[in-house]
């Protein structure tokens, strides 16, 4: 309140978004940060399956099949990312962990117009680092939370503009 008796509203202006950047094959993808839960090796977490990791069950999501993308089980920087919102987890195996990063608001950019099926449910925007593309996936299609996980996922055929 202020000295007249008038309330004053003020407003957190959020001026990055801190999202973990991971590869599989070429195609680099990002996360938002607050959801990741921790990174292991393969060897750590298991070559597949569910992963226990300080009491709590994450399922194996292959999020790379979804992609449209094979992982080289062989790379030697293949890492598990667990995953989760507090009521769905996941682990999702990467070929590798590009880092965690603020990209600036206004270096987020929304999908094109011509994207209009159901892909703008899977991928929220997209950015630039280390001159690559890098797609912000919505962490609901992620975690499986949009109730159907499409066969074929987003290769590079699924995202054809329609």
């Amino acid at each position: 309140m202020s000295l007249r008796g008038h309330h004053k509203v003020t407003t957190a202006v959020v001026e990055t978004a801190s999202l973990l950047v991971v590869r599989f094959g070429k195609q680099w993808c990002a996360v938002p940060s607050q959801g990741v839960r921790g990174v292991l090796t393969p060897q750590e977490a298991g070559k597949t399956g569910p992963v226990t990791f300080v009491g709590v069950t994450y399922e194996d999501i292959d999020l790379a099949g979804r992609l449209g993308s094979a992982l080289n089980s062989s790379n030697s920087d293949m890492r598990v990312v667990l995953y989760s919102n507090g009521q769905t987890h996941g682990a999702v195996r990467v070929e590798e962990v590009i880092g965690m990063i603020e990209a600036q608001r206004e270096d987020c950019r929304p999908l094109p117009s011509h994207f209009q099926q159901e892909e703008r449910t899977w991928i929220s925007g997209t950015t630039i680092y280390r001159d690559h593309l890098v797609l912000i996936l919505s962490s609901e299609w992620v975690l499986g939370e949009l109730g159907e996980v499409v066969a074929g996922g987003v290769g590079p055929h699924a995202l054809s503009a329609s």
